[in-house]
């Protein structure tokens, strides 16, 4: 009997210890962005029923020309924020929308993960997944820029990435630091 109770103990202890190392994982892109553009208060259902965390300020902050072109075109609400659950990173989805819950614009924002190493190459495959999955929604992107961090005597580069499309323009940027920093953002918008 005693023998019967260490196995299911030691059995316990082994599924407790796998899913504690597979708590965080790598959610695929896919998954992550919507390249849609609903109504606000469907979009909202949508981060609630994902358990995501509002996040949002509280107050109007904008975005500049060089990431949203129209923004200026635009009377939006105050700007909402969702913070979606952990897994390799901690990823944040800013969306603009108009007072009649129109929404025009969607700002997705990966970070580290503080709760567990994230790696550069980790960061990478991140950055490529995302280019991947945007450009056989989109089509090849029109520009490509990527800076050298090595060469460069800034602290910090950033690589950028645009395509447009009819329906449909998107924005992929990474920031790189020479002290490790690094984080991606992905801008979309439809006029």
């Amino acid at each position: 009997m005693i023998m019967k109770s260490r196995i299911l103990y030691v059995f316990i202890l082994l599924i407790s210890y796998s899913c504690s190392v597979n708590k965080y994982s790598n959610v695929p892109v896919q998954d992550e962005i919507d390249l849609s553009f609903k109504r606000f208060t469907e979009i909202k259902k949508e981060e609630i029923d994902k358990k995501s965390k509002d996040i949002t300020l509280g107050y109007f902050w904008g975005i500049g020309e060089d990431i949203y072109p129209t923004f200026e075109k635009h009377t939006f609400e105050i700007p909402k924020s969702y913070q979606r659950n952990e897994n390799n990173f901690i990823l944040k989805v800013d969306y603009f929308f108009t007072k009649d819950d129109q929404t025009k614009f969607k700002f997705y924002e990966w970070n580290e993960n503080e709760k567990i190493e994230v790696s550069n190459s980790l960061f990478n495959e991140k950055f490529n997944e995302i280019k991947k999955y945007i450009t056989e929604k989109l089509g090849k992107p029109y520009l490509e820029v990527y800076e050298d961090l090595e060469k460069s005597k800034e602290e910090t580069v950033r690589d950028n990435i645009k395509w447009q499309s009819q329906n449909l323009n998107a924005y992929l940027f990474r920031f790189r630091g020479k002290g490790g920093f690094d984080q991606i953002r992905l801008a979309i918008y439809s006029d």
